[in-house]
């Protein structure tokens, strides 16, 4: 009974994965925010959440989708509906690409352009696959787990969070530009000028 119950929530984790990895980053970014040791003002909390929704909804997803439709390409066709095609290896790279590019600006070093830069491109890439799913469904009758459900659901709401966040953070950022959350602004000429004079 139990390892039933277990499985089954293993197999729904797993085969939902990037419903999963969006659903541990939120997680994730309430502890630090929980655990963050300064004034938790508005820049700071919308840092925290948009950091580790690049990281994990963005960063950790595309790269487990790249191996789904690189290692496993066989199975992730059959349950999107797809036959097999060279398609699955170019989503593949696509996604590794995704992948590379939100590890490297989900951290506090990189400028807020960048990482507003890799949430825009995955808006709108999980808005095409959206639009791709139900247009499947619609044309060609394809009703696949993964072509329709959680996944259709997911391409929409994980990219509508991860630019909300943006926004969040773009409004936070003007009231409170200095954050621990986010590489600092550059600085003007004037104030290397009066650094350099002190």
């Amino acid at each position: 009974m139990i390892s039933d119950i277990i499985s089954t929530v293993l197999a729904a984790v797993i085969g939902n994965y990037l419903i999963s990895c969006f659903v541990l980053g939120l997680i994730v970014a309430v502890v630090k925010v929980l655990r963050w040791r300064g004034p938790r003002t508005a820049s700071v909390i919308s840092g925290l959440f948009l950091n580790e929704f690049i990281l994990y909804a963005l960063g950790v997803a595309f790269a487990i989708n790249f191996v789904m439709h690189s290692v496993f390409g066989d199975y992730a066709a059959k349950t999107i509906g797809w036959a097999q095609s060279p398609f699955q290896l170019e989503l593949a790279l696509a996604s590794l690409g995704f992948a590379i590019i939100a590890f490297a600006v989900c951290g506090r070093r990189a400028q807020f352009r960048a990482k507003a830069a890799v949430v825009v491109a995955a808006f709108v890439s999980g808005l095409g696959d959206a639009a791709g799913h139900v247009y499947q469904m619609v044309v060609n009758g394809d009703y696949a787990v993964n072509n329709t459900g959680l996944l259709l659901i997911g391409d929409i709401v994980i990219n509508v969070v991860g630019l909300a966040l943006v926004i969040w953070h773009a409004v936070a950022r003007r009231r409170d530009p200095v954050t621990g959350t986010d590489a600092a602004p550059p600085r003007s000429a004037a104030v290397d000028e009066a650094v350099t004079a002190r």
